[in-house]
């Protein structure tokens, strides 16, 4: 009969890995790999009921309008703008 180990897997004893990306020129950290639009929002100080999320690859824009709820994959060095929905102020 074998003693039961006492030491953490290796998988256990890894650190998370964290990813930085940018939200509005801003630097936003996590370790979770797959996050809503609504969730990237909330972790870069952004009210997801005001706004909504358009991630930019370059000269493309993919927006997140109307899926705020739909994981997405989140990769170190992504760029994200938020978009308000409210009033544009006037002056």
């Amino acid at each position: 009969m074998t003693a039961p180990s006492t030491h953490a897997s290796a998988e256990q004893a890894k650190p998370a890995k964290t990813i930085t990306f940018k939200v509005d020129d801003e630097p936003v950290t996590t370790a979770e790999k797959d996050l809503t639009p609504n969730q990237i929002l909330s972790l870069a100080g952004v009210d997801p009921a005001s706004a909504y999320l358009v991630e930019v690859k370059g000269r493309h824009q993919e927006s997140y309008e109307g899926r705020g709820d739909t994981p997405i994959r989140v990769h170190a060095g992504d760029t994200f703008v938020s978009v308000s929905t409210g009033p544009t102020p006037t002056s």
